[in-house]
C-alpha cells in the first residue's frame, strides 16, 4: 500500500481517487487529523453535528468562504463544551464539514467577514 493510501470498511482509497465529499471528509478526520476514534462512521459524524446544532451554548457565526465561486455565506457552529464545529452551507442545502479546530471557538470569527448570531433573536 501506498503512503497515501486509506483503508475504510474493506474499502482502499488510493491518493487522487474520486470520492464523495462526506467520504472525504470522514476519512480526513479519522485518519488524517485521528479527532474521532477508530470505526467512527459517517452516520456517527453527523449524530456529532446535530448535536452540536442543537446544544444552546454553541456559537453561531455567518462568514464568507471565498474558495466557493461565487463567494458563499454558510453557517458556522461551534460547542466551546466538546470543540466541535459544524459547517453547514444553505445555499447547497449540504452539511459542509465536521471537525474539531485547533482554534477552537476563534476559528469562525477568523473567517473572512465573520459576524456572531444570537440563537434567541433567530429563534434557534
Amino acid at each position: 500500500m501506498r503512503s497515501c493510501d486509506v483503508t475504510h470498511e474493506d474499502m482502499t482509497y488510493h491518493r487522487d481517487a474520486l470520492m464523495p465529499t462526506a467520504l472525504w471528509h470522514l476519512l480526513k478526520r479519522l485518519d488524517v487529523e485521528q479527532a474521532w476514534p477508530p470505526g467512527t462512521t459517517l452516520e456517527h459524524l453527523h449524530d456529532d453535528a446535530r448535536v452540536t446544532l442543537a446544544e444552546p451554548g454553541t456559537v453561531i457565526s455567518v462568514y464568507g468562504y471565498s474558495r466557493a465561486a461565487p463567494p458563499r455565506l454558510p453557517w458556522g457552529f461551534v460547542n466551546p463544551a466538546t470543540g466541535i464545529a459544524v459547517v453547514y452551507d444553505a445555499a447547497a442545502d449540504l452539511l459542509a464539514t465536521v471537525f474539531t479546530p485547533e482554534a477552537g471557538t476563534l476559528v469562525l470569527p477568523r473567517q473572512v467577514a465573520a459576524a456572531h448570531s444570537e440563537r434567541g433573536r433567530w429563534g434557534v
